[in-house]
């Protein structure tokens, strides 16, 4: 059976979606190689059950920022989403391999609706939320834990190290060479706490408890009381959100020195998401925790290239150097403080 091939004209040109969609057809062109072979009835199950999945989560995302950006098309999208997964359920609880019938029917569903649905109700809206940047509310702030704690100092943690293991941290720093990744895999989630406790004792020479572990990255500096207070200022009139490179132990630190960070609505840390800020995936998981879309949210930052990659997400990126700055920055976007 013949596969459809993605074609530049699917395009929407918006967010991920067309990286969705494409994750989309290419389940559905297997599932289409399956049905058309005559899989058996278990094995095309499982594929059914992968599309629904994958098609929900999509749906939803896609659903969200139509809603958000005021979209008149929006119940037609929501009921046509509705009869593709409905219409899923029922061929997988009706399929079956020895009915030539149930076969055609199937295949010809799933190919003639994902282009259908693209060419016609996606394409729809492609010119609509790509201009919702511009007419965007701000309804909610997010920022990066380095503009209330400053970023912890690398020369700190060696130091704390060289003690630990009673070696010179130029010594050490040599040695961390052969591993250069070990703290920042840490901090992208790719290793465990017990995996980087091992890393560390062997290229130190020692071996480590957690506890011990767990001081490196204790916090060494208070709040910035003046980045604080802003946030407190915001807090009654805005959703905030709070994104952090940090490993599980240095987290847990934030978290004690900002008092279980009671300002914030919500919180993601690098190690959660298994990737580093700027990835998209970091900024994504605090919209989602937010139930808000890009468009309706600044995103505030010390590093330049985390407020660029936050642009290109279609935030609304701040770049923060003091906090007269930064009030002068939200009053352009009508936030007053």
């Amino acid at each position: 059976m013949t596969h459809v091939p993605w074609k530049e004209r699917y395009s929407i040109r918006y967010q991920g979606v067309d990286r969705e969609h494409k994750e989309l057809l290419a389940i559905l062109n297997q599932l289409v190689g399956l049905v058309g072979k005559g899989a058996e009835a278990g094995q095309v199950s499982w594929l059914f059950g992968r599309i629904c999945q994958y098609a929900i989560k999509h749906f939803s995302a896609e659903e969200r920022f139509l809603k958000a950006s005021g979209y008149s098309g929006l119940a037609q999208q929501e009921a046509e989403h509705a009869f593709f997964i409905n219409h899923i359920l029922e061929l997988d609880r009706s399929y079956d391999p020895a009915d030539p019938a149930l076969v055609e029917k199937a295949t010809h569903f799933l190919k003639n609706w994902f282009v259908d649905h693209i060419m016609k109700s996606d394409q729809d809206y492609a010119d609509w939320v790509r201009t919702y940047h511009q007419r965007a509310k701000i309804r909610g702030i997010i920022f990066d834990l380095g503009v209330v704690l400053p970023d912890l100092d690398p020369g700190l943690v060696l130091g704390r190290l060289a003690t630990l293991c009673a070696l010179a941290p130029e010594a050490l720093r040599e040695r961390f060479r052969e591993q250069a990744s070990l703290f920042s895999d840490f901090e992208g989630g790719s290793i465990s706490p017990e995996q980087f406790q091992e890393g560390l004792s062997h290229l130190a020479g020692r071996a480590f408890n957690q506890a011990e572990c767990m001081l490196l990255f204790a916090e060494n500096a208070p709040p910035d009381q003046t980045a604080w207070a802003v946030i407190n200022d915001l807090k009654p009139n805005y959703p905030l959100g709070l994104v952090a490179n940090a490993n599980p132990w240095r987290f847990q630190s934030v978290v004690q020195t900002l008092g279980a960070l009671p300002l914030f609505n919500a919180v993601t840390a690098s190690f959660q998401v298994k990737a580093l800020k700027p990835d998209p995936k970091v900024f994504q998981d605090v919209l989602d925790k937010l139930d808000l879309v890009a468009e309706e949210c600044l995103f505030i930052d010390r590093d330049p290239a985390s407020v660029q990659a936050a642009n290109g997400c279609l935030l609304h990126g701040i770049h923060y150097r003091d906090t007269l700055e930064l009030v002068q920055d939200l009053g352009k976007h009508f936030i007053s403080i």
